[in-house]
């Protein structure tokens, strides 16, 4: 059987993660998993983490949720991402339940 739920993908600069969870944890979200030090090309150039600082490095965050949820996260991640940078993607996931 399965559930209907939706992937939220972001990626941002290492350097402001710790705002990012912040925010996340005054609107009590979890269940998020953080991978760090990812590598890729955006607008901003490369983020290949060569840098001495954190700036120059970059984590990914992902999380699966109800919809509802969702749309609670992308409104806190909007002006963040408008302030800080990154990419935020939502998509269609299913939960396999056993």
């Amino acid at each position: 059987m399965e559930h209907n739920i939706k992937k939220l993908e972001i990626v941002t600069d290492m350097a402001y993660l710790k705002k990012l969870i912040s925010l996340f944890d005054e609107k009590n979200i979890n269940g998020y998993t953080i991978i760090k030090d990812v590598t890729g090309k955006g607008k901003r150039g490369n983020k290949d983490g060569h840098g001495i600082s954190a700036g120059f490095k970059n984590c990914y965050i992902f999380l699966f949720c109800e919809e509802e949820e969702a749309k609670i996260i992308a409104e806190i991640v909007k002006p963040y991402l408008t302030t800080f940078g990154g990419m935020c993607a939502v998509s269609d996931a299913h939960w396999v339940l056993h």
